[in-house]
């Protein structure tokens, strides 16, 4: 049995191929996490389904706060401009104690206690 025979007999019982799809592939260039504070630059590469292969990488940026994502352009002159900001804004707050927040969950209780006895008479 020749090859193209093997491959006519194959469609015949199984049908045509379908394109494979593949997982993005990511490659992490750059990385900051400090506290609830992630940003990393990626070089990103989505694999068309249609053709079959990668497409070429493109710069993306991950920003996430607190496990939240914030979208960001890559714009050069927007992030330098931001960074500048963050910079001087860092310089204003230096020195300033921001206490962590903490839930106290009795007081909680008690204050969603008067919302529900509220909402019943």
């Amino acid at each position: 049995m020749t090859e193209n025979e093997i491959r006519e007999k194959a469609v015949e019982l199984f049908g045509a191929a379908q394109p494979v799809s593949k997982p993005t592939k990511k490659e992490n260039i750059l990385s900051f996490r400090k506290g609830h504070v992630f940003v990393a630059l990626k070089m990103v590469s989505p694999y068309n389904k249609e053709e079959q292969r990668y497409e070429e990488p493109i710069p993306k940026i991950t920003f996430l706060v607190d496990g939240k994502y914030v979208r960001m352009p890559i714009d050069s002159s927007l992030l330098k401009s931001l960074g500048k900001f963050l910079e001087d804004l860092g310089d204003i707050l230096e020195g300033v104690d921001v206490p962590e927040q903490r839930v106290d969950i009795d007081a909680a209780k008690r204050l969603m206690s008067s919302y529900v006895e509220r909402a019943s008479s």
